[in-house]
């Protein structure tokens, strides 16, 4: 989720909203396959788990940071108005709500973390133990405030601090026990690169040619090899493999973006925030339905289920999202929360929800049974 963006979405820009909606669609499917193993059917999408691993919340934060370059020369008071206070009113909120709905909806197995949604501590404990629903806000709302902190150290500090940190967390070297934590530790330096780097990148991808997008696809091929064989605990090699991945992702949207039925994927991109929040519902409701039927399919059955459950979550979470869109509380603080305006100034905090806060991609909810 992303702060109010000044880069057009059109032109050379073209492509910032396609990757979103790219990565939400590979977030929706890695999901799918998550819920449905929990239902007995086989999940034959997570095979390319390093696909979904390397890509979609790399690109996400990546993203997010360009649209954060400038935040670091906001003073804090109005970083909190416009930027912190969105993304930390929505990862409460939308935990209430997850926490009701399956206090109202018992018996669904739709918390895929360490503490169940419903249990006593869960609500209280999300500043201290991030709920694997909704970490993806709360990542955004500490990097938002660690870059603004960090943002007048030297560039390569930045660089280097946050890669380390990633790496600390990408090889195994770290394990906070906690979705949220492990995500946060991972993916902070592709925020940091973002903003620190917000107008190079954008030139850069204008710039590329082919020749440097097989570059990129040779060196993410390598990286996810070396994955696959079991040495992602060798330093860099899982970061190196996503920084190759989004590279990949960025200019093949590039090419595609005018193809006819590639603008899916910016509609996809521009509601991301909103797909984000209400996808897993579909999913939770969907898996508990294909459960009772007791599944033991053959193997094309089951792909066939999972291709339609994905499709049908990105259709039942567009029409979820235009029931609710006029709910704008649901999206956004609320006026009282924000506080009075200031005599002669103009409130800038975006009146469009989906420009508060742009999210994600890989949410990496599971169920306690299943381990990444």
């Amino acid at each position: 989720m992303s702060a109010q963006s000044t880069a057009p979405t059109t032109g050379r820009f073209a492509w910032l909203e396609p990757v979103k909606g790219l990565a939400i669609f590979m977030v929706i499917a890695y999901h799918v396959t998550l819920y449905l193993k929990t239902a007995d059917v086989d999940a034959v999408l997570g095979r390319a788990k390093a696909v979904f691993e390397l890509f979609p919340m790399p690109a996400f934060f990546l993203i997010a940071g360009i649209f954060a370059g400038r935040h670091g020369a906001t003073k804090f008071r109005a970083l909190w108005k416009r930027r912190l206070l969105p993304l930390l009113y929505l990862y409460v909120l939308w935990s209430v709500i997850r926490t009701i709905f399956y206090f109202v909806i018992p018996g669904l197995n739709g918390e895929l973390g360490e503490i169940p949604a419903t249990d006593p501590l869960a609500l209280p404990l999300i500043l201290f133990w991030p709920s694997s629903s909704y970490w993806f806000l709360y990542a955004l709302f500490l990097f938002t405030l660690f870059r603004w902190l960090i943002a007048r150290a030297p560039i390569w500090v930045q660089l280097a601090g946050s890669g380390l940190v990633s790496t600390l967390f990408t090889s195994g070297l770290v394990d906070a026990h906690n979705i949220g934590w492990n995500r946060v530790g991972a993916l902070f330096f592709f925020f940091t690169l973002g903003a620190v780097f917000s107008r190079e990148i954008r030139d850069l991808v204008e710039r590329a040619r082919p020749v440097h997008l097989g570059i990129a696809f040779a060196v993410l091929v390598v990286s996810t090899a070396l994955i696959v064989l079991g040495f992602r605990w060798v330093p860099l090699v899982v970061l190196v493999g996503q920084l190759a991945a989004v590279a990949v992702g960025i200019l093949v949207v590039r090419y595609l973006v005018r193809v006819p039925g590639f603008g899916i994927f910016t509609s996809m991109g521009t509601a991301s925030l909103k797909l984000y929040l209400l996808h897993l519902y579909v999913i939770v409701l969907a898996t508990a339905l294909i459960a009772l039927l007791e599944p033991a399919w053959p193997r094309w059955v089951d792909v066939g289920v999972q291709v339609a459950l994905v499709v049908l979550t990105v259709l039942a979470s567009f029409g979820l999202a235009r029931l609710t869109s006029r709910v704008r509380w649901l999206y956004a603080p609320p006026a009282f929360l924000r506080g009075p305006r200031r005599r002669g100034a103009q409130d800038r905090t975006p009146d469009d929800p989906e420009k508060a806060v742009t999210p994600p991609t890989e949410l990496s909810p599971r169920p306690t049974e299943v381990r990444e």
